[in-house]
Protein backbone atom coordinates (compact mmCIF):
# COMPACT_ATOMS: atom_id res chain seq x y z
CA UNK A 1 0.00 0.00 0.00
CA UNK A 2 0.98 3.26 -0.35
CA UNK A 3 0.75 5.79 2.67
CA UNK A 4 1.16 9.94 2.43
CA UNK A 5 2.45 11.11 5.54
CA UNK A 6 4.80 9.11 7.86
CA UNK A 7 2.87 7.34 9.78
CA UNK A 8 1.01 4.01 8.43
CA UNK A 9 -2.76 4.70 8.49
CA UNK A 10 -2.41 8.16 7.68
CA UNK A 11 -3.69 7.63 4.86
CA UNK A 12 -4.26 4.88 2.63
CA UNK A 13 -5.52 4.13 -1.32
CA UNK A 14 -8.86 2.28 -1.40
CA UNK A 15 -8.61 -0.79 -2.68
CA UNK A 16 -11.77 -0.25 -4.87
CA UNK A 17 -10.98 2.77 -6.51
CA UNK A 18 -7.47 3.78 -5.89
CA UNK A 19 -8.00 6.93 -4.35
CA UNK A 20 -6.42 8.15 -0.81
CA UNK A 21 -8.39 8.00 2.35
CA UNK A 22 -7.25 9.81 4.94
CA UNK A 23 -8.44 8.16 8.81
CA UNK A 24 -10.71 10.88 9.45
CA UNK A 25 -12.37 10.03 6.43
CA UNK A 26 -12.88 6.59 6.12
CA UNK A 27 -13.53 6.85 10.17
CA UNK A 28 -17.27 4.94 9.09
CA UNK A 29 -14.96 2.05 7.01
CA UNK A 30 -16.12 3.40 4.08
CA UNK A 31 -13.79 5.18 1.40
CA UNK A 32 -15.09 8.66 0.99
CA UNK A 33 -14.91 8.74 -2.65
CA UNK A 34 -16.21 5.34 -4.02
CA UNK A 35 -18.34 4.68 -0.21
CA UNK A 36 -17.24 1.09 -0.50
CA UNK A 37 -16.20 -0.79 2.18
CA UNK A 38 -12.93 -1.50 3.77
CA UNK A 39 -12.06 -4.65 5.10
CA UNK A 40 -9.25 -4.28 7.38
CA UNK A 41 -8.60 -0.95 9.35
CA UNK A 42 -4.76 -0.56 10.01
CA UNK A 43 -5.40 1.50 12.78
CA UNK A 44 -7.53 -0.85 14.50
CA UNK A 45 -5.46 -4.08 14.01
CA UNK A 46 -1.89 -5.37 16.06
CA UNK A 47 -0.48 -5.95 12.73
CA UNK A 48 -1.37 -2.68 11.18
CA UNK A 49 -3.20 -4.90 8.46
CA UNK A 50 -5.03 -3.46 5.68
CA UNK A 51 -6.83 -4.44 2.34
CA UNK A 52 -4.12 -3.31 -0.26
CA UNK A 53 -1.40 -5.09 1.78
CA UNK A 54 -3.62 -8.63 2.73
CA UNK A 55 -3.92 -8.83 -1.07
CA UNK A 56 -0.70 -8.79 -1.83
CA UNK A 57 -0.15 -11.45 0.83
CA UNK A 58 -2.50 -13.60 -0.85
CA UNK A 59 -1.10 -13.16 -3.76
CA UNK A 60 2.15 -14.48 -2.61
CA UNK A 61 0.93 -17.52 -0.51
CA UNK A 62 -1.23 -18.22 -3.63
CA UNK A 63 2.45 -18.04 -5.74
CA UNK A 64 0.09 -15.65 -7.86
CA UNK A 65 -3.18 -17.91 -7.69
CA UNK A 66 -1.60 -21.37 -8.69
CA UNK A 67 -1.15 -22.63 -5.20
CA UNK A 68 -3.41 -23.34 -1.64
CA UNK A 69 -2.23 -22.08 1.50
CA UNK A 70 -3.85 -22.72 5.39
CA UNK A 71 -5.11 -19.58 7.83
CA UNK A 72 -2.39 -20.13 9.90
CA UNK A 73 0.33 -19.35 6.84
CA UNK A 74 -1.68 -16.46 5.77
CA UNK A 75 -1.68 -15.47 9.71
CA UNK A 76 2.13 -15.61 9.87
CA UNK A 77 2.91 -14.05 6.69
CA UNK A 78 0.71 -11.14 7.96
CA UNK A 79 3.11 -11.53 11.49
CA UNK A 80 6.29 -10.86 9.63
CA UNK A 81 8.02 -8.09 10.72
CA UNK A 82 5.42 -7.21 13.35
CA UNK A 83 6.58 -9.11 16.31
CA UNK A 84 8.84 -6.34 18.53
CA UNK A 85 10.14 -8.17 21.98
CA UNK A 86 7.98 -7.40 25.10
CA UNK A 87 10.28 -4.19 26.09
CA UNK A 88 7.57 -1.06 25.71
CA UNK A 89 6.16 -2.28 29.22
CA UNK A 90 8.73 -1.07 30.52
CA UNK A 91 8.20 2.93 29.30
CA UNK A 92 4.60 2.69 30.55
CA UNK A 93 5.49 0.79 33.94
CA UNK A 94 8.42 3.88 34.43
CA UNK A 95 6.00 6.70 33.37
CA UNK A 96 3.49 5.32 36.01
CA UNK A 97 5.79 5.76 38.65
CA UNK A 98 7.13 8.86 37.72
CA UNK A 99 3.24 10.27 37.38
CA UNK A 100 2.48 8.45 40.88
CA UNK A 101 6.54 9.97 41.94
CA UNK A 102 5.00 13.85 40.91
CA UNK A 103 1.49 13.43 42.87
CA UNK A 104 2.74 12.53 46.02
CA UNK A 105 5.34 15.21 45.77
CA UNK A 106 2.43 18.03 45.38
CA UNK A 107 0.37 16.66 48.10
CA UNK A 108 3.44 16.58 50.48
CA UNK A 109 4.27 20.39 49.68
CA UNK A 110 0.89 21.10 49.91
CA UNK A 111 -0.07 19.74 53.38
CA UNK A 112 3.36 21.26 54.34
CA UNK A 113 1.65 24.96 53.04
CA UNK A 114 4.36 24.70 50.70
CA UNK A 115 7.15 24.94 53.47
CA UNK A 116 10.51 25.95 52.21
CA UNK A 117 12.55 23.49 53.69
CA UNK A 118 10.09 20.68 52.88
CA UNK A 119 9.84 21.91 49.11
CA UNK A 120 13.71 21.26 49.05
CA UNK A 121 13.56 17.65 50.91
CA UNK A 122 11.08 16.44 48.70
CA UNK A 123 12.93 18.18 45.49
CA UNK A 124 16.29 16.03 46.60
CA UNK A 125 13.97 12.88 47.46
CA UNK A 126 12.31 13.09 43.96
CA UNK A 127 15.40 14.00 42.09
CA UNK A 128 17.04 10.38 43.46
CA UNK A 129 13.68 8.66 42.87
CA UNK A 130 13.56 9.46 39.38
CA UNK A 131 16.96 8.82 38.48
CA UNK A 132 16.09 5.42 39.84
CA UNK A 133 12.93 5.26 38.05
CA UNK A 134 14.76 5.61 34.95
CA UNK A 135 17.70 3.44 35.45
CA UNK A 136 15.70 0.31 36.68
CA UNK A 137 13.26 1.06 33.36
CA UNK A 138 15.79 1.35 31.12
CA UNK A 139 17.77 -2.07 32.58
CA UNK A 140 14.49 -3.61 32.59
CA UNK A 141 13.92 -2.77 28.62
CA UNK A 142 17.37 -4.27 27.94
CA UNK A 143 17.47 -6.94 29.72
CA UNK A 144 13.49 -7.89 27.78
CA UNK A 145 15.41 -7.43 24.80
CA UNK A 146 17.43 -10.19 25.53
CA UNK A 147 15.49 -12.66 26.65
CA UNK A 148 11.58 -11.40 27.04
CA UNK A 149 9.14 -12.81 25.42
CA UNK A 150 8.39 -12.34 21.81
CA UNK A 151 5.17 -13.67 20.14
CA UNK A 152 2.80 -12.27 17.14
CA UNK A 153 0.96 -9.81 18.71
CA UNK A 154 -2.51 -11.04 17.75
CA UNK A 155 -4.40 -13.93 18.71
CA UNK A 156 -4.33 -16.53 16.19
CA UNK A 157 -8.53 -16.81 16.91
CA UNK A 158 -8.63 -12.69 16.88
CA UNK A 159 -6.82 -13.18 13.46
CA UNK A 160 -9.38 -15.50 12.37
CA UNK A 161 -12.51 -13.29 13.54
CA UNK A 162 -11.21 -9.74 12.94
CA UNK A 163 -9.18 -10.73 9.65
CA UNK A 164 -10.74 -13.58 7.97
CA UNK A 165 -14.26 -13.30 8.98
CA UNK A 166 -14.24 -9.74 8.15
CA UNK A 167 -12.48 -10.08 4.87
CA UNK A 168 -15.65 -12.72 3.58
CA UNK A 169 -17.76 -10.52 5.26
CA UNK A 170 -16.69 -7.44 2.88
CA UNK A 171 -15.96 -9.50 -0.25
CA UNK A 172 -18.54 -11.99 -0.70
CA UNK A 173 -15.86 -15.02 -0.24
CA UNK A 174 -12.90 -15.51 1.86
CA UNK A 175 -9.09 -15.07 0.99
CA UNK A 176 -8.18 -16.55 -2.96
CA UNK A 177 -6.60 -19.92 -2.19
CA UNK A 178 -7.66 -20.22 1.94
CA UNK A 179 -8.45 -23.26 2.45
CA UNK A 180 -9.20 -24.55 6.55
CA UNK A 181 -6.72 -26.51 7.74
CA UNK A 182 -9.44 -29.29 8.67
CA UNK A 183 -9.77 -32.19 10.88
CA UNK A 184 -7.21 -34.53 8.84
CA UNK A 185 -6.53 -37.75 10.48
CA UNK A 186 -2.97 -39.04 9.79
CA UNK A 187 -1.53 -40.75 7.88
CA UNK A 188 -2.65 -39.59 4.49
CA UNK A 189 -1.82 -42.36 2.42
CA UNK A 190 -1.21 -41.66 -1.23
CA UNK A 191 -4.57 -42.98 -3.60
CA UNK A 192 -4.30 -46.90 -5.34
CA UNK A 193 -0.60 -47.09 -4.14
CA UNK A 194 2.26 -48.52 -1.69
CA UNK A 195 3.62 -44.90 -0.52
CA UNK A 196 7.61 -44.76 -1.27
CA UNK A 197 8.16 -41.89 0.62
CA UNK A 198 7.00 -41.00 3.81
CA UNK A 199 7.08 -37.31 5.72
CA UNK A 200 6.77 -36.29 8.80
CA UNK A 201 6.10 -33.22 10.66
CA UNK A 202 4.32 -32.63 13.55
CA UNK A 203 3.02 -29.25 12.68
CA UNK A 204 -1.26 -30.52 10.96
CA UNK A 205 -0.75 -26.91 8.46
CA UNK A 206 2.41 -28.09 7.00
CA UNK A 207 0.61 -31.58 5.99
CA UNK A 208 -2.65 -29.79 5.33
CA UNK A 209 -1.21 -27.45 2.64
CA UNK A 210 0.97 -30.61 1.01
CA UNK A 211 -2.45 -32.28 0.86
CA UNK A 212 -4.15 -29.23 -0.44
CA UNK A 213 -1.06 -28.84 -3.27
CA UNK A 214 -1.26 -32.82 -4.01
CA UNK A 215 2.30 -33.60 -2.67
CA UNK A 216 1.60 -37.35 -1.76
CA UNK A 217 0.29 -38.46 -5.12
CA UNK A 218 2.66 -36.00 -6.68
CA UNK A 219 5.36 -38.30 -5.06
CA UNK A 220 3.89 -40.80 -3.63
CA UNK A 221 4.34 -39.70 -0.14
CA UNK A 222 2.53 -40.46 2.63
CA UNK A 223 2.25 -38.03 5.32
CA UNK A 224 2.28 -38.14 9.26
CA UNK A 225 2.58 -36.03 11.79
CA UNK A 226 4.14 -38.58 14.47
CA UNK A 227 6.43 -41.34 15.19
CA UNK A 228 4.14 -43.31 16.36
CA UNK A 229 1.81 -43.19 13.12
CA UNK A 230 4.98 -44.77 11.29
CA UNK A 231 3.36 -48.35 11.97
CA UNK A 232 0.17 -47.89 9.92
CA UNK A 233 2.54 -47.21 6.71
CA UNK A 234 2.23 -49.79 4.61
CA UNK A 235 5.95 -51.79 4.96
CA UNK A 236 6.56 -49.45 7.99
CA UNK A 237 9.92 -48.13 8.14
CA UNK A 238 10.72 -48.28 11.18
CA UNK A 239 9.93 -51.92 12.09
CA UNK A 240 13.07 -54.25 12.51
CA UNK A 241 14.45 -55.53 9.31
CA UNK A 242 11.95 -53.75 7.05
CA UNK A 243 12.88 -51.87 4.38
CA UNK A 244 10.08 -50.21 3.55
CA UNK A 245 9.37 -46.60 2.35
CA UNK A 246 12.59 -43.82 3.25
CA UNK A 247 11.57 -41.01 5.65
CA UNK A 248 11.19 -36.83 5.08
CA UNK A 249 11.37 -35.02 8.24
CA UNK A 250 9.96 -31.66 8.95
CA UNK A 251 10.34 -29.54 11.50
CA UNK A 252 10.42 -26.09 12.87
CA UNK A 253 13.98 -24.32 14.05
CA UNK A 254 13.25 -24.84 17.44
CA UNK A 255 14.00 -27.21 20.12
CA UNK A 256 10.54 -29.02 20.18
CA UNK A 257 12.00 -29.51 16.24
CA UNK A 258 15.22 -31.14 17.31
CA UNK A 259 13.50 -33.29 19.51
CA UNK A 260 11.19 -34.60 17.10
CA UNK A 261 14.03 -34.76 14.19
CA UNK A 262 16.65 -36.95 16.65
CA UNK A 263 13.08 -39.21 17.42
CA UNK A 264 12.75 -39.77 13.64
CA UNK A 265 16.23 -40.75 13.06
CA UNK A 266 16.14 -42.77 16.12
CA UNK A 267 13.05 -44.75 14.27
CA UNK A 268 13.95 -44.87 10.81
CA UNK A 269 17.89 -44.96 11.01
CA UNK A 270 19.48 -44.28 8.17
CA UNK A 271 16.30 -44.28 5.93
CA UNK A 272 15.62 -41.03 6.66
CA UNK A 273 16.41 -37.45 5.19
CA UNK A 274 16.39 -33.97 7.52
CA UNK A 275 15.07 -30.99 6.07
CA UNK A 276 13.66 -29.34 8.77
CA UNK A 277 14.42 -25.42 9.52
CA UNK A 278 17.86 -24.55 11.13
CA UNK A 279 18.61 -21.94 13.09
CA UNK A 280 21.15 -20.45 11.29
CA UNK A 281 18.51 -20.08 8.07
CA UNK A 282 16.91 -17.91 10.30
CA UNK A 283 18.60 -16.25 12.85
CA UNK A 284 19.94 -13.45 11.14
CA UNK A 285 17.49 -13.22 8.61
CA UNK A 286 15.28 -10.12 9.32
CA UNK A 287 12.27 -11.42 7.00
CA UNK A 288 11.53 -14.69 8.42
CA UNK A 289 9.63 -14.85 12.02
CA UNK A 290 11.07 -15.07 14.81
CA UNK A 291 9.56 -15.74 18.15
CA UNK A 292 11.03 -16.35 21.72
CA UNK A 293 9.63 -17.82 24.66
CA UNK A 294 10.65 -19.40 27.66
CA UNK A 295 12.37 -22.79 27.75
CA UNK A 296 11.48 -25.95 29.87
CA UNK A 297 14.18 -28.58 30.92
CA UNK A 298 13.38 -30.97 27.74
CA UNK A 299 13.93 -27.93 25.75
CA UNK A 300 17.42 -27.50 27.17
CA UNK A 301 17.88 -31.48 26.73
CA UNK A 302 17.00 -31.37 23.06
CA UNK A 303 19.69 -28.82 22.77
CA UNK A 304 22.24 -30.45 24.33
CA UNK A 305 21.82 -33.90 22.93
CA UNK A 306 21.53 -32.14 19.36
CA UNK A 307 24.56 -30.03 19.80
CA UNK A 308 27.36 -31.75 17.48
CA UNK A 309 24.34 -30.86 14.50
CA UNK A 310 24.54 -26.93 15.71
CA UNK A 311 27.09 -23.85 15.69
CA UNK A 312 27.67 -22.61 18.83
CA UNK A 313 25.77 -19.47 17.48
CA UNK A 314 22.96 -21.35 17.19
CA UNK A 315 22.72 -23.50 20.19
CA UNK A 316 23.49 -19.56 21.58
CA UNK A 317 20.19 -18.75 19.88
CA UNK A 318 18.39 -21.66 21.05
CA UNK A 319 18.93 -21.26 24.52
CA UNK A 320 18.35 -17.63 24.63
CA UNK A 321 14.37 -18.75 23.47
CA UNK A 322 14.38 -18.09 19.75
CA UNK A 323 12.68 -20.48 17.16
CA UNK A 324 10.90 -19.69 14.20
CA UNK A 325 7.93 -22.33 13.03
CA UNK A 326 7.66 -23.88 9.90
CA UNK A 327 4.42 -22.99 9.10
CA UNK A 328 5.29 -19.43 8.45
CA UNK A 329 7.42 -21.03 5.19
CA UNK A 330 5.23 -19.75 2.16
CA UNK A 331 3.28 -22.85 -0.29
CA UNK A 332 6.10 -22.34 -3.04
CA UNK A 333 8.94 -23.02 -1.12
CA UNK A 334 7.95 -25.44 1.26
CA UNK A 335 6.90 -27.51 -1.71
CA UNK A 336 10.11 -26.79 -3.42
CA UNK A 337 12.16 -28.20 -0.07
CA UNK A 338 9.75 -31.27 -0.28
CA UNK A 339 10.81 -31.87 -3.48
CA UNK A 340 14.38 -31.36 -3.15
CA UNK A 341 14.15 -34.49 -0.12
CA UNK A 342 12.19 -36.55 -2.18
CA UNK A 343 14.66 -36.55 -4.70
CA UNK A 344 17.50 -37.33 -2.21
CA UNK A 345 15.04 -39.55 -0.23
CA UNK A 346 14.69 -41.44 -3.59
CA UNK A 347 18.42 -41.55 -3.74
CA UNK A 348 18.36 -44.03 -0.25
CA UNK A 349 15.40 -45.90 -1.55
CA UNK A 350 17.36 -46.92 -4.84
CA UNK A 351 21.07 -46.89 -4.52
CA UNK A 352 21.56 -46.86 -7.74
CA UNK A 353 20.21 -44.02 -8.09
CA UNK A 354 22.10 -42.18 -5.56
CA UNK A 355 24.84 -43.07 -7.00
CA UNK A 356 23.83 -41.54 -10.33
CA UNK A 357 22.84 -38.65 -8.07
CA UNK A 358 26.43 -38.26 -6.64
CA UNK A 359 27.54 -37.75 -10.21
CA UNK A 360 25.15 -35.28 -11.83
CA UNK A 361 23.40 -38.10 -13.87
CA UNK A 362 19.76 -37.19 -13.91
CA UNK A 363 19.96 -34.43 -12.07
CA UNK A 364 21.38 -31.97 -14.66
CA UNK A 365 20.99 -28.89 -15.26
CA UNK A 366 20.87 -28.21 -11.52
CA UNK A 367 24.04 -30.44 -10.72
CA UNK A 368 27.15 -28.28 -9.41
Amino acid sequence: MRFSGQLEGAAVICPHCGKDARYRERGNGLCPVCKRAFALEPKENKLRLHDVRMRKLIHKLSNGGGLRYTPTQLYYAAARGRTPAESGMYGCVALGLLVLGAIASWVIISVSGFDRDVILGTLTVGGVYVVLVVVLSIRGAMRAKRTGRVEVPMPFSDFKTSVIDRWAAVYGKPPIGMAPEGNRLYPVLPAGEVPKLVLLCPDSTVLACLVLNGAPEKHSLALVQSVHQLARIPGDPSASGGAGPVGIVLHDASPAGLAFASEARAALGGRVVVAGMLPRTVKDNPNAVRLRSPLGPADLEAIRVSSSRLTAAEADWLTRGWWSPIAAVTPVKLLSVVARAVDRAEGIADPDRGRAQQVGFLTWPTAS
